[in-house]
Order: C-alpha cells, then sequence, then structure tokens
C-alpha cells in the first residue's frame, strides 16, 4: 500500500519535470535562431533604393517565440546601425519599415499575405514555418536532426533587389 503513494508522488514529478525540460530546449533553440538572424543580416546587402534609417529595424510578426532570446538585441550593431526591435501590425506601411521580419509560427496561416505584402519590398522575411521558401520567404529554418540549418530563396532575394554573400549561401542546407 505504500509503494502506490510513492509511484504517484514519482509519476506527478516526471510530469512537472518534462515541462521545464521541454521549455528549456525552445529556449535554447529561439536563442540560437535569435543569433542566426543577426548573421543573416550580416551578410545580405541592401538596394541604394531601400529605406535609409539610423537603424536596423528587426520585426517579429505574430507571437513572439524568442522571449528572453532577444533581450541585448538593441546593444547590437548591423552594417553600422543599432538594431532596433519591433512587433508592427501586417500592414504594408507597418512591415515595410522592416529591414527583416521574422514570421512566427502563431502566423503560418497568413504567411502568403505577409509575404504578398513586402513582395516587391527589400524586406528580409525569415521565419521557422514549414514551405515557408516555398511560399516566397526567404530564409526557413530546417531542424535537420537536432542541427539547425536552414534554405534560402536565393532568386526571389535577387528579384526584390537583396544581394545575399556566397559565404552565406555555401552555409545553406539548399538554395533556391
Amino acid at each position: 500500500m505504500r509503494i502506490r503513494p510513492f509511484l504517484i508522488l514519482v509519476l506527478a514529478a516526471m510530469l512537472c519535470c518534462g515541462r521545464p525540460c521541454a521549455v528549456a530546449a525552445e529556449e535554447v533553440e529561439y536563442k540560437v535562431k535569435a543569433a542566426f538572424l543577426l548573421n543573416f543580416a550580416k551578410f545580405i546587402t541592401w538596394p541604394a533604393t531601400a529605406k535609409s534609417t539610423d537603424s536596423f529595424t528587426l520585426c517579429i510578426v505574430g507571437t513572439d517565440p524568442f522571449g528572453a532570446a532577444l533581450s541585448g538585441i538593441e546593444s547590437k550593431e548591423v552594417g553600422g546601425r543599432k538594431v532596433q526591435l519591433r512587433y508592427p501590425a501586417t500592414t504594408a506601411d507597418g512591415l515595410g519599415q522592416c529591414r527583416m521580419v521574422f514570421v512566427s509560427r502563431s502566423e503560418q496561416k497568413n504567411v502568403a499575405r505577409i509575404v504578398g505584402l513586402v513582395n516587391e519590398l527589400p524586406v528580409v522575411l525569415v521565419s521557422d514555418v514549414e514551405g515557408f521558401v516555398e511560399s516566397g520567404g526567404l530564409f526557413e529554418f530546417k531542424d535537420q536532426g537536432g542541427r539547425l540549418s536552414f534554405v534560402i530563396n536565393n532568386s526571389k532575394a535577387k528579384k526584390q533587389g537583396l544581394g545575399i554573400s556566397s559565404s552565406l549561401l555555401n552555409l545553406a542546407l539548399e538554395v533556391q
């Protein structure tokens, strides 16, 4: 009879411990993705016609999956410009002010609309939504057996006047 309450406590502890482990793994995943975003930006050139501001605007669309992973990002620089973090409305004006946009999984159903809003603008769209590159995004994060990788839609980048360094293209899992 004493074994049963003990088993219940062990099972309850296992269930409770499993959740923080999953949350911790997701936090690490998005810390790595945050670092990738900044590094992507360092290997991209924007056309001279792109709106010039004093800052490099990184926008998050949808539910922010990064949490604390982006804390301190506004103290970083890209191309000599301070990074500014924004959470814009999904309108042409809102997204047009961004240099780079991360599209959260919460916006999976809105990907086509978001891509359409910046289709002709020099805005880098990045996501971990499956099929994002095929939908018109420029960078898609992929999980390759526990290793984070990415796919690049270079033909779309060229149409938008964006140049992606060959160094970055060589690191991609796939280039379209």
